[in-house]
């Protein structure tokens, strides 16, 4: 064997290696840290409107990736979902299992991120790939975190914060990735296929956002919200494309929240917001709809109180539609209202919650909080349920938490417009690095 030609090739490798470890391209990369976040979690759903009444899963979610440093203001993300089902039997969407309740965390291996992000030097900040976005109070576009694998946007965003409390943002939304996974339930051709979720939307959107935080105790919020939100390829069912197109939709709206100290010892905040939704790109309805919020809170050491009153508007064909928000959030842990009814939705709330002192049992934070919710339609005010909602969470430090949540949704029955009875039970650990 001749090795004439392999010495001269080491030594030139060896002559260019210092000069390679030392370039600030190299610095940047290993500058970085790795992405991991993992989440095991059993949930059982007991659902009165399924022949199969009750549904359960333990599910582990491995989110595994890596974000360099920055070079020249450029930095680079990657990451990826594994989820594995640990046990269980439920409808994960995918899964074809239509008799027992939905648990919207199929078993996958998914790319969650990969996004080119630029910080500019006019206080702008540019990211274009497939990407997180959390969108004010994410009332309208957020991630659908609680889920085991994210919603995620294939879009270009740009956040400017060049005048002083002002924070500009622009987004245009090319795909977005829904908690479904990358996998199709089952082939489109079979009319099974309108039982399953699709795993994306194309879309046309455009979503503007600006936040005024100058002044003592106040935040300012004004938005636009241009979805053009269309099925994908392989949903040829006329029913599929035409629930998609309804999704499309113009919002505009303002937000305003007030923090002021009533004593020394007592905070409040303020919150109202208004906005305002109609057809818009391919919808085939013609409509204007209206959304409402009043909230009242206060806290007092450790103890926080809320009441809060929320009205999506409905027209008895259509509901006020928030399709790309978290929506888990909002309205109830028990998911009831995860589109809005076609009469609309009123929801009154109260929350009451407690942080316990941060070096009891050695932990960094105890936090139970408990939530009421009574519903009603906006069209004839026709009571529609109630619901509990409980937690208990604990903070053992900065990477680990463990987490006890319950929902209980009392429908008042279909033959009264409601809906059927429906109850949650999770138990979950986390550990992010």
């Amino acid at each position: 064997m001749r090795f004439t030609g392999l010495v001269p090739l080491l030594l030139g490798v060896a002559a260019i290696t210092p000069a390679w470890a030392a370039s600030p391209l190299l610095e940047a990369i290993t500058a970085g840290h790795p992405v991991i976040d993992l989440r095991a979690r059993y949930e059982n759903v007991g659902d009165t409107s399924k022949p199969a009444r009750t549904g359960e899963a333990g599910t582990l979610r491995a989110r595994l990736g890596y974000e360099t440093g920055a070079w020249n203001g450029l930095s680079v993300q990657a990451d990826f979902d594994q989820l594995w089902l640990l046990g269980g039997d439920y409808n994960s969407t995918r899964n074809g299992k239509t008799t027992l309740p939905v648990i919207a965390d199929p078993a996958m291996t998914a790319l969650n991120r990969l996004q080119l992000t630029y910080a500019s030097d006019f206080d702008t900040k540019f990211v274009l790939g497939r990407q997180r976005l959390l969108i004010g109070n994410q009332r309208f576009i957020g991630n659908s975190g609680w889920r085991q694998h994210e919603q995620s946007f294939d879009a270009l965003s740009a956040v400017n914060n060049s005048i002083p409390g002002l924070t500009l943002t622009y987004a245009y939304l090319y795909r977005v990735n829904r908690v479904y996974g990358p996998d199709l339930p089952v082939p489109s051709n079979t009319a099974a296929a309108a039982t399953g979720q699709a795993n994306y939307f194309k879309s046309d959107s455009h979503v503007m956002n600006g936040v005024y935080a100058r002044l003592p105790g106040l935040r300012l919020e004004g938005y636009a919200y241009l979805l053009d939100l269309s099925a994908p390829g392989y949903a040829v069912l006329p029913a599929q494309q035409t629930a998609t197109a309804r999704l499309s939709t113009a919002t505009y709206g303002a937000r305003a929240d007030y923090s002021f100290p009533l004593t020394d010892e007592i905070g409040v905040k303020l919150a109202g917001e208004f906005a305002h939704q109609t057809n818009y790109a391919g919808n085939p309805l013609s409509f204007g709809l209206n959304y409402y919020l009043g909230e009242a809170s206060a806290t007092w050491h450790g103890a926080r109180a809320l009441v809060g009153y929320e009205v999506l508007e409905g027209n008895g064909t259509i509901g006020f539609a928030t399709p790309l928000a978290t929506l888990h959030i909002f309205n109830g842990w028990a998911d009831m209202f995860l589109t809005t009814p076609v009469n609309g939705l009123k929801d009154f709330y109260v929350q009451a919650g407690y942080s316990l002192p941060a070096d009891m049992l050695g932990l960094k934070s105890v936090n139970p909080a408990l939530i009421y919710h009574a519903y009603a339609t906006d069209v004839l005010n026709a009571g529609i349920g109630t619901e509990w909602d409980a937690q208990a969470e604990l903070v053992a430090d900065s990477n680990l938490s463990f987490l006890l949540k319950y929902a209980n949704y009392q429908g008042s029955g279909a033959a009264f417009g409601g809906f059927a009875d429906k109850s949650i039970v999770w138990l979950q650990t986390a550990w992010k690095y």
